[in-house]
């Protein structure tokens, strides 16, 4: 029964109170409201005749470390299952949980995904680093169980769970239940595995009377709330819509990058510097059409993805992952194939990585062609999945838009051109005033810091620059007075200085007290933002004495060059050796002063 309808029957408050309660409800979470409901409950249970359902004596702490927001959903959407079973529990970003506090804990579920190559997400570097100490202390009294996702495709699977859940056990702790790594299509495991946990927890948990009760009238207003006004999210993307694609690389530039700026509404979406933005991309028709022309197969033939059917030409173009090809589609080919190569690479897990990782779809079906039916050749691909695209525009300028930058990727390989999938459907077929279907990704460990007076040292190489312009503008509107310091690399000055003139106004303006820059290809010699990096490694060393918090955005292989060149800037410049050097980076990221923003 929805509130309306309840208080219509019932008449216990009137209408003023009634959109009182709706405006108080508007914009909680799904695990602050099923709190709230509890809370009313408690607080009138006293006239109430019905029993109270139990209530857990210790409190469930559910960790998450998540990058890209995916964990920290399944985190949330689990604690508000907890709370609904009456259960008390709280959802704690890792990041803003004391690794100390873990000695107190009893009961923990951790969410936690695996960034980079087999890396923590940046807010669960500090828990993750404190469990892994030899001096780590004891943790008999833990129950705990751990849930991983992560992208099977890369060598280090869920690699962070791992970590959490060995070492848990080492320090003594006891596990409720196995650890469960989910893949990139996730959503069954990890309800299968809250339900589980969840049943756990209600067995082994012990429990006492509670004056928090069911309300049904309030749960059923929350679910008609989600189904008319529900929140914008990854599974309920907003249709933006295209106003600008302009290049910022010169027409002879190797690479040709894109800003792109997005239409939205500011009551549906609001991001802040540092965040990301989903984009779910469409596959080029053209690719569909000709993996289809080379299997032999009809486009208008009808297939069923889960409960849906649809056509198998519209599966390839909007559901089906065709250009990131995985070692297990290769391993299913091999079996229809009659290829010797194929078949000798199956027991070879590098091997098959490296061959995956250099192929799209159409290269394996190409080079080693066989019959395969519509279902089969469906079963054989992974879910499309979204792009992220750190946001380049701050919208405290841009109230009502976000600004991408995004570099389309073209390159000829096995006898024939390929284009990036989400880079191709954003660079090259969406068209002016066309929707597009996004939703924000937050990233809280990529934030500025809260004192406006904080120095900030931003390092980027080519696309990685992109928030840096959010920060700029988002510190000119705050009116912040902290220093702010540029190291930029990318491929020719003359061809590859992305929002050049932003900077140039930023100077200007008073706000950009340094810009330090690394073009590779401009001179006799290479040189990337790393050794421009290590030459300034005396100022470096200055501005983070001064308190700067220091921000890298990137590839991966970037971002691990920087974190070499800290640690030789404090060995030379800090005269530390190389440990201790190494130390004081790591405590730059256990302090959340060093960011990082890295991509593969």
């Amino acid at each position: 029964m929805a509130l309306s309808q309840l208080h219509a029957l019932t008449s216990p408050v009137d209408d003023q109170q009634l959109r009182a309660l709706q405006v108080a409800l508007k914009g909680m979470s799904s695990t602050q409201i099923a709190w709230v409901s509890g809370y009313l409950a408690g607080i009138g249970s006293s006239s109430l005749p019905a029993p109270a359902e139990p209530k857990a004596v210790e409190t469930i702490t559910i960790l998450y470390g998540s990058q890209t927001g995916n964990a920290k959903a399944v985190a949330e959407q689990l604690g508000s299952q907890a709370i609904g079973q009456g259960m008390d529990a709280r959802v704690v970003s890792m990041g803003d949980f004391s690794p100390r506090k873990l000695t107190k804990e009893r009961w923990v579920l951790l969410v936690v995904s695996t960034h980079g190559e087999g890396e923590p997400p940046e807010n669960a570097y500090a828990l993750h680093s404190f469990i892994q100490d030899q001096g780590a202390a004891r943790l008999e009294q833990l129950r705990y169980a751990v849930l991983g996702l992560g992208d099977s495709s890369y060598e280090h699977f869920c690699r962070t769970a791992v970590d959490f859940d060995r070492r848990l056990a080492e320090l003594g702790a006891q596990r409720i239940l196995p650890l469960q790594c989910c893949d990139l299509d996730y959503r069954g495991d990890t309800e299968r595995w809250s339900t589980d946990a969840l049943d756990r927890l209600s067995a082994l948990a012990p429990r006492k009377p509670s004056n928090v009760v069911a309300m049904p009238g309030l749960r059923s207003h929350q679910e008609q709330g989600r189904n008319q006004a529900r929140p914008y999210d990854k599974d309920n993307p907003y249709p933006a819509t295209l106003l600008e694609n302009r290049r910022i690389t010169t027409p002879d530039a190797v690479a040709d990058v894109r800003h792109l700026a997005l239409a939205i509404d500011p009551g549906a979406l609001h991001y802040r510097p540092g965040d990301a933005l989903g984009v779910w991309i469409k596959n080029d028709p053209a690719l569909a059409d000709a993996i289809l022309t080379r299997v032999g197969l009809d486009g208008e033939t009808r297939i069923h993805l889960g409960d849906e059917e649809l056509d198998l030409r519209g599966a390839l173009i909007e559901r089906l992952e065709l250009t990131q090809l995985h070692p297990t589609t290769v391993r299913a080919w091999t079996e229809r194939a009659d290829a010797p190569e194929l078949t000798a690479l199956a027991s070879n897990t590098a091997g098959l990585r490296a061959y995956a990782g250099e192929r799209q779809l159409i290269d394996l079906i190409s080079e080693h062609p066989a019959p395969i039916d519509a279902p089969a050749l469906v079963a054989l691909l992974r879910p499309l999945q979204p792009r992220l695209y750190s946001i380049a525009s701050s919208q405290s300028e841009y109230e009502d838009e976000v600004h991408l930058t995004v570099s389309v990727v073209r390159y000829q390989a096995h006898g024939r051109d390929h284009l990036g999938a989400a880079s191709g459907f954003l660079g090259e077929r969406l068209g002016r005033d066309e929707s597009v279907r996004v939703y924000l990704a937050e990233n809280d460990a990529f934030r500025l810091p809260d004192d406006g007076d904080t120095p900030l040292i931003m390092i980027g190489a080519g696309t990685g620059v992109a928030p840096y312009r959010a920060f700029l503008q988002q510190r000119a509107a705050n009116g912040d007075r902290g220093r702010n310091w540029l190291i930029f690399g990318n491929r020719h000055f003359h061809r590859d200085f992305l929002y050049q003139l932003d900077w140039q106004a930023q100077r200007k303006a008073g706000r950009l007290d340094r810009v330090s820059l690394a073009f590779s290809r401009d001179g006799a010699q290479k040189l990337y933002v790393q050794q421009r990096l290590r030459e300034e490694g005396r100022e470096i060393l200055r501005w983070l004495d001064a308190g700067a918090h220091l921000y890298v955005c990137g590839a991966t292989a970037m971002g691990q060059a920087v974190d070499r060149a800290l640690v030789d800037i404090f060995t030379t410049e800090a005269e530390l050796d190389p440990d201790a050097a190494q130390a004081s980076v790591d405590t730059l990221r256990r302090e959340a002063r060093y960011h990082r923003d890295l991509y593969a």
